[in-house]
């Protein structure tokens, strides 16, 4: 990439991690609070309302992503007519998005008793809390199309300011809320003040930035454009609701088959997994508007060693972050909320093992979104969702929760794993399917070999409270980067990194002097 993609991709990167490590901070301050001031059948219904609300994301169709692609172009070459038309398309799409949502989440309501095996008797107004949640959902698509202009023009870090500091606002009044009226209506209320809030401010830098987002003026869009957003859209509908149904419906599984009290023990280690998952996309996601802006003027030689680097760096971030998981999380719950919230060790390997298969995959579906490559695999999720249903409903009568993530498991590894790769490598790169799998496998058996050496170690040291952990986090962490560094030493990617800091290094002794 050049400097100043590799400067703006940077920015965004930072800003985003920074600010989402701050609000992660008092994110996990508000989850202790709310499961001490309120019952583990809250949080169940938190869990299961947010992947009722991710079902219901199915109305956006892909759209973002498809419309966003088509932003790449005319943003590299400042085309504002273009612009100006591909925006006004996304505003009227989006309008009728959030309506939509909203009325299919109404018609729902009926249907609540049908999701939840046993209602609480302990919480009252389920169905109120629900429509707080289909608001909050609903209202959230109004403005987005001007958020998603400033991701493609890699501003990114803009919107990661603004909802970092609402964040923390919403966080700390959700706390004192809680601690001061252990009200559940008033913490939801709460959340969609700020999604008003988020989008007002949002739309109003959009505009001042984009000062023709404001003209009046109706600009007719070329019918190649549409033509071709219609087709992205199409297949990344199909991509979206095999998205959904694969990763959205592990609480819905488990709260029909087992119960809501589980869903909120569950929702506990999610509550540990999620934050860091998040926080690693918003590396991969931040690259995206870069690398669809190098694919613009960029020959496909250099593309693929772009390609290679991150597929480095995310194998080996995910990787490294499985492994404290395995060994760290236990110990985390216990000293976070005591042992009567613990899960077995069996669904942590399993809440492990799912996270990495999902996050390895990481490179080649910002690729595949950067350049465009929605049509060729669209039947491939509709066929792994129903995959993924089999397995998950499958395993859970006998297995449980650990069914459940197992059918997942299995659902991505037979499908999804190689097969986005291949649709990558045959349209876009043209060779190299294999030696990429290959790749993946052999990360895969040194990702296996490090987690195996690491859990035996771990398992030596004595249980213990804080101070005990951190020794786990550092030793577990050091080993770890330390066997990390010994199988890479000597790849060309490793070395480029290591020459990246290297200059880092020393642009930063050269200020000091």
């Amino acid at each position: 990439m050049s400097n100043s993609r590799l400067e703006k991709s940077i920015k965004n990167i930072v800003t985003s991690e920074g600010t989402y490590i701050i609000i992660l901070i008092f994110s996990f301050i508000n989850r202790s609070v709310f499961i001490s001031e309120l019952s583990s059948e809250h949080l169940g219904l938190n869990g299961l309302f947010s992947n009722i609300l991710t079902i219901l994301s199915l109305t956006e169709l892909g759209v973002g992503s498809a419309i966003n692609y088509s932003l790449y172009k005319p943003l590299n070459e400042k085309d504002i007519i273009k612009i100006r038309a591909i925006m006004a398309l996304y505003k009227k799409i989006y309008n009728v998005i959030g309506t939509v949502v909203f009325f299919i989440g109404l018609s729902l309501v009926p249907f609540l008793d049908m999701i939840i095996k046993d209602i609480p008797e302990n919480i009252s107004h389920i169905r109120i809390y629900y429509l707080l949640y289909v608001f909050n959902s609903s209202c959230s698509y109004f403005y987005t199309y001007k958020k998603s202009l400033l991701i493609c023009d890699q501003k990114e870090y803009i919107i990661s300011l603004v909802s970092a500091f609402l964040n923390i606002l919403l966080n700390i009044v959700q706390i004192i809320v809680l601690i001061l009226t252990e009200s559940y209506f008033i913490y939801l209320c709460l959340n969609i003040a700020y999604t008003f809030l988020e989008n007002l401010i949002v739309s109003f830098i959009a505009d001042k930035r984009y000062s023709f987002l404001k003209e009046t003026e109706r600009v007719k869009l070329d019918t190649t454009i549409v033509d071709n957003i219609k087709k992205n859209t199409f297949a990344m509908m199909l991509h979206k609701i095999g998205d959904v149904i694969v990763n959205a419906t592990d609480n819905i599984i488990i709260s029909k088959f087992i119960g809501l009290s589980m869903v909120g023990l569950y929702s506990n280690y999610i509550m540990v997994v999620n934050p860091i998952n998040t926080l690693i996309n918003k590396i991969f996601t931040s690259l995206t508007a870069s690398i669809g802006n190098l694919m613009v003027d960029s020959d496909k030689g250099h593309v693929k060693e772009i390609f290679k680097r991150i597929l480095f760096i995310n194998v080996w971030i995910y990787g490294f972050c499985a492994i404290c998981y395995l060994c760290l999380i236990q110990p985390f719950v216990r000293i976070w909320i005591g042992d009567n919230c613990l899960l077995s060790q069996s669904i942590v390997l399993m809440i492990v093992i799912k996270f990495y298969v999902s996050g390895v995959r990481k490179t080649v579906l910002i690729f595949r979104t950067a350049s465009g490559l929605f049509w060729y695999d669209r039947h491939k999720p509709l066929i792994e969702s129903v995959l993924n249903i089999i397995l998950s409903v499958g395993f859970v009568i006998r297995f449980g929760v650990s069914g459940v993530l197992l059918g997942t498991i299995g659902s991505t590894l037979l499908l999804s794993f190689w097969y986005e790769g291949y649709i990558l490598y045959k349209y876009y790169f043209g060779k190299g399917f294999w030696s990429y799998i290959w790749k993946q496998v052999l990360y895969a058996i040194q990702v296996a070999v490090i987690a195996g050496i690491c859990s035996l170690v771990n398992n030596c040291l004595p249980e213990g409270g804080i101070i005990w952990f951190c020794f786990r986090l550092i030793l577990i962490s050091f080993l770890c980067f330390g066997f990390i560094c010994a199988f890479s030493c000597k790849k060309n990617e490793f070395l480029y990194y290591v020459n990246i800091l290297r200059k880092i290094a020393k642009d930063i002794l050269k200020q000091k002097k």
